[in-house]
């Protein structure tokens, strides 16, 4: 499945009108396979890639994705934020 990130950032103190947007990480609560996370560049402003829908069978709470960015600002203050994304158990339907 596509996800794009929609990331909105202020800082009120510094010159510079936009802090820094690096993507930190994705994880899941699942072991990943080659393939799973496509199309993503770590340790950059990509804010659009793919994530497999799928999760394991006896896996009753679904996979969950952990999607983590970092900001900085000018003067090199930086702040995390996660958002997460499920696949969820299709409970037998």
């Amino acid at each position: 499945m596509s996800v794009t990130e929609t990331i909105a950032v202020q800082d009120d103190y510094d010159p510079d009108p936009e802090p820094a947007i690096k993507l930190e990480s994705i994880t899941a609560s699942e072991a990943l396979a080659d393939g799973d996370i496509q199309d993503v560049q770590l340790g950059t402003d990509d804010r659009s890639f793919s994530l497999a829908a799928k999760r394991a069978g006896n896996n009753m709470a679904g996979r969950i994705y952990t999607i983590t960015y970092s900001a900085t600002d000018a003067s090199g203050n930086k702040v995390t934020a996660s958002a997460t994304a499920t696949v969820p158990h299709d409970q037998g339907k």
